[in-house]
């Protein structure tokens, strides 16, 4: 089986996109052969450095095609780059074909070829008016418009139900080992960006309020200075092959979520239809989650069964269920347990199979 698989990434990046990118192209090479056709890489680009860091497991190599000469700088590269897609897949045989480029499947349907688009945000300007207004995103040659959750689907209603294929992110439990959950929550970690919206400033409010607590912070401060209190720890970026061990040794996990938040686009707000990659990191590290009630994440986490949810996004109601938690108000091994079988529900191969299985 020959599978292709667009996408506007460079793969020197260490984004959730690049890294979604590579775990589905790695999980589809476990089928066939994947071709990965992006804008641009280096020559010297280490393809093995890259697997050892987004824990790629498959034992087969994924080609990669260089479509431009350079990085995708402005929205005249992505036009350039989905033109020369449609224009270099036309006569090429693949039994399937994924894009995760609004801008390469507008032109993969003008040129008449048969692909899956899978989309994460809303459309905005030039993509909103080719895909909702010219109803492009309807084409016959788009076989299935992959989402990222129900919720989104309720912002993208111009799209036809037969149409639509809602698949949340996922996570490879094999990079996950278990070890004897302690008793006792002890240590608290936050992995993740620092951007507005994340949460970052509600942790650090919290460790104020549980200085009895270890609270680990992952993530780059974007060069922010940030007044912490003494159980704080901020560790900065870490690679994602790290990340596994850190959750583990971490009692409970952080999924702080505000009412407004942006993702690559900084004109969408995607909180409440966001399906965060480090959700199910989380649920398969097996540890207790505590998260914001947003639409997205609540159609993966419940609340009392694999994770506790707290209705508003303040510290003061925040700070309840975490002292629910230290006072053993939850079954934590329920918890514990329950993140774990839910994990298992949401894995890269799965994902894979349930788009081979709709063509």
């Amino acid at each position: 089986m020959k599978i292709t698989y667009i996408a506007e990434t460079s793969l020197t990046n260490k984004s959730a996109y690049t890294h979604h990118v590579l775990k589905m192209c790695d999980a589809f090479s476990k089928k066939g052969k994947v071709q990965l056709i992006i804008p641009y890489f280096r020559k010297n680009l280490n393809f093995k450095k890259i697997k050892k860091f987004f824990l790629l497991t498959s034992k087969k190599d994924i080609l990669m095609k260089s479509i431009l000469h350079s990085k995708v700088n402005n929205f005249l590269y992505r036009i350039l780059f989905g033109y020369k897609c449609a224009v270099y897949l036309k006569n090429k045989d693949s039994n399937i074909i994924i894009s995760r480029s609004i801008i390469s499947s507008f032109f993969l349907s003008c040129f008449k070829i048969n692909h899956f688009l899978e989309i994460h945000s809303e459309f905005v300007g030039l993509t909103k008016f080719l895909m909702i207004n010219l109803d492009y995103v309807n084409s016959k040659y788009i076989l299935k418009t992959i989402l990222i959750s129900k919720s989104l689907s309720k912002k993208l209603s111009t799209i036809k139900k037969k149409k639509l294929l809602i698949l949340h992110d996922a996570v490879d439990i094999n990079n996950f080992k278990y070890k004897k959950k302690n008793k006792k929550i002890k240590s608290i970690s936050y992995v993740g960006s620092f951007h507005k919206g994340k949460g970052i400033e509600l942790v650090l409010k919290l460790a104020k309020r549980f200085k009895k607590l270890r609270f680990n912070i992952y993530g780059d401060p974007l060069g922010n200075v940030y007044k912490i209190s003494k159980n704080v720890k901020i560790h900065g970026y870490i690679n994602y092959n790290k990340v596994p061990k850190v959750l583990a040794n971490s009692d409970l996990l952080l999924l702080p979520s505000a009412n407004i938040q942006y993702g690559r686009s900084t004109r969408t707000n995607i909180a409440n239809y966001n399906s965060p990659l480090k959700m199910f990191d989380y649920l398969a590290a097996g540890r207790i989650i505590v998260s914001s009630k947003r639409d997205g994440i609540c159609e993966i986490l419940k609340h009392n069964y694999n994770s506790i949810i707290v209705d508003q996004y303040n510290s003061r109601d925040w700070e309840k269920s975490i002292n629910k938690l230290l006072n053993n108000k939850y079954n934590l091994v329920k918890l514990r347990n329950n993140s774990i079988a839910t994990a298992k529900k949401f894995t890269w191969d799965k994902r894979v199979d349930i788009i081979l299985n709709a063509q």
